[in-house]
């Protein structure tokens, strides 16, 4: 959510709010996002509109989707002609009808509900060019990390399978009103060209996460408890993964060749 600092602050806690106040970082998040002239761009979380009006001076058009009522009225009054103000929930909005063409996201997700976020872009990928967003640092960790980091997990693979994400910077509390508790970091993700939506897959993964320190072989067998523990080896060796591997070992590149070798079975 962005800030107009010259109005009182009324963030509410349901709603994940905290109102960006920084004009540098406002700048640098519309840079990073490389805007250009000829862009649509659809912003999550307007707020009191401070990275919108930034957002309308850079695109041609921008649509601003913001789900708190008691803002719509001051941002319909407050941002350019070039702006359309959505009332509406980013996690329930159909994506594919918001433009004729293809569009750009940008914003600052609520810290709550960056991850559904998330994945209702992957699901409109094929009319969402790129999306450059503002979330908790952790969570941008989560999503950078590679094989064999702590931070690594199915966030990890998931964003990853579909995307190439990019960090920008990170982003002090001191840049929000009310400050929160955690910095918040700057990153686009890039959609991998032929990648097929696969539910089956994200599934799969979260699954074989489901106890990290257990090892990989022990989860799958959970997982699919009509293969036998020789198969699961004889697949393990078959993609190159050693046996006592655990799942945070593995890159996104062998748990998809593990997940299309065990699901043949």
């Amino acid at each position: 959510m962005t800030f107009d600092i010259a109005r009182p602050l009324v963030a509410k806690k349901r709603f994940g709010q905290h109102f960006l106040s920084d004009s540098n970082i406002l700048r640098r998040i519309v840079q990073f996002a490389e805007i250009r002239q000829t862009d649509t761009v659809v912003e999550i979380g307007p707020g009191r509109g401070a990275l919108t009006r930034a957002l309308a001076e850079a695109a041609k058009q921008v649509i601003a989707i913001e789900i708190d009522r008691d803002l719509i009225a001051t941002l319909q009054k407050e941002t350019p002609s070039n702006v359309t103000i959505l009332h509406a929930d980013a996690l329930q909005a159909d994506f594919a009808a918001l433009s004729s063409g293809s569009f750009r996201i940008v914003g600052n997700l609520p810290y709550n509900v960056a991850t559904p976020l998330f994945k209702r872009f992957i699901q409109f990928r094929s009319h969402i060019t790129d999306v450059t967003v503002m979330i908790q640092k952790e969570v941008a960790d989560r999503i950078l990390a590679a094989a064999d980091d702590d931070a690594y997990g199915p966030l990890s693979v998931l964003i990853q399978y579909y995307a190439i994400p990019v960090f920008g910077f990170v982003v002090r509390p001191g840049s929000f009103r009310p400050k929160p508790k955690v910095d918040s970091a700057v990153i686009r993700l890039e959609w991998r060209a032929e990648v097929k939506d696969d539910t089956a897959f994200t599934d799969f993964v979260h699954n074989v996460f489901g106890s990290r320190r257990k090892k990989l072989v022990n989860n799958i067998l959970n997982v699919f408890p009509h293969i036998s523990r020789a198969q699961i080896l004889s697949q393990l060796a078959d993609s190159g993964i050693p046996a006592d591997a655990r799942p945070e070992n593995l890159s996104v590149d062998d748990f998809h060749r593990l997940y299309n070798r065990t699901r043949r079975h």
